[in-house]
């Protein structure tokens, strides 16, 4: 067994392993996109194990910003962890990793992350590897009575300001954090991944002060707070939403501890942990997942993430 490169193997044969493994379509033209326009993947893009010229599994390599008490600091992300199906439980995914953090420790990082599901088989193969779960991602859903609720703030559309301005929130308001608080602008994984249209800025008088992803799914309203000032509280924040978005039922994805105990005081039922993780590695013997916590304020309210900076 061989590992080589995204640009050694057939890109056809990785399109075909990501569809069956992941139901994720890995194009030639969608990797040559990310690889042009977004500056987060290793130079590799992917690490890729190879028997008799057949792809049986990769692994994709990242290097994402963050911040931490000591400053800038980039870290690891692996994503697109795929084993062909016929080549399952020969260890494929566990070399490809091994491979992967040796990368990630060659580059000078100290800690690898990613995200996946409690709920699937390859979390448990993370945790084998050193992935320590952060519990960080929580859901809250109540009718819609219980989110419209009088409060001091307003949604609106993004409308005419569109990506540059809610990227200039964001940079105005991600100083008071730690985590995923820098980014590459243009941010090009927001501009693939997001409508602009589900794009809903927060205000307070004259001054945004946050932006959620909202959208309308049948009878259900979906939230998730991306980003908001420290002392905004979030159900205001979305109530502010519900008061322009009508739906039987409101579902809010949320991180911060304060704001997981604002929408439960407000009558909201709250599953945290969900069945999301987001989960850190320690690259190097000396350190552990309470140093990360740390570090990055994992864990507080200073801690800032999305499902758009995790792999």
């Amino acid at each position: 067994m061989k590992i080589l490169e995204y640009n050694d193997v057939d890109p056809l044969q990785v399109l075909h392993l990501t569809l069956l493994a992941l139901d994720f379509s890995l194009t030639p033209e969608r990797a040559a996109h990310i690889r042009r326009t977004d500056p987060r993947p290793f130079p590799c893009f992917t690490v890729n194990a190879v028997e008799d010229d057949m792809v049986l599994g990769q692994v994709g390599v990242f290097r994402l910003p963050m911040i931490s008490t000591e400053g800038r600091e980039d870290v690891g992300g692996v994503w697109a962890v795929s084993t062909h199906p016929q080549h399952a439980g020969r260890g494929v995914a566990s070399i490809l990793l091994e491979e992967a953090h040796t990368r990630m420790r060659d580059a000078g990082l100290r800690f690898s992350t990613l995200g996946t599901s409690r709920s699937g088989v390859a979390y448990r193969l993370y945790q084998k590897f050193g992935y320590v779960d952060m519990n960080v991602w929580a859901t809250a859903l109540a009718r819609w009575e219980v989110a419209h609720q009088p409060t001091r703030l307003r949604a609106q559309p993004t409308d005419q300001g569109g990506f540059d301005f809610v990227e200039t929130i964001f940079q105005n308001l991600a100083g008071d954090y730690l985590g995923f608080a820098w980014r590459h602008t243009p941010f090009i994984r927001l501009r693939d991944k997001v409508k602009v249209e589900d794009i809903w800025v927060v205000w307070e008088n004259r001054a945004p002060v946050g932006f959620v992803f909202a959208y309308k799914n049948e009878l259900l309203l979906k939230v998730n707070i991306q980003i908001l000032r420290a002392d905004i509280d979030a159900a205001e924040v979305v109530a502010a939403v519900a008061s322009q978005i009508k739906a039987s039922y409101v579902q809010v994805t949320l991180s911060r501890p304060a704001d997981i105990a604002s929408l439960r005081c407000a009558g909201w039922q709250v599953a945290h942990p969900n069945w999301e993780a987001f989960m850190v590695k320690p690259l190097l013997p000396e350190l552990t997942g309470d140093d990360a916590r740390r570090l990055f304020g994992i864990g507080t309210d200073r801690f800032l993430v999305s499902w758009l900076d995790v792999t």
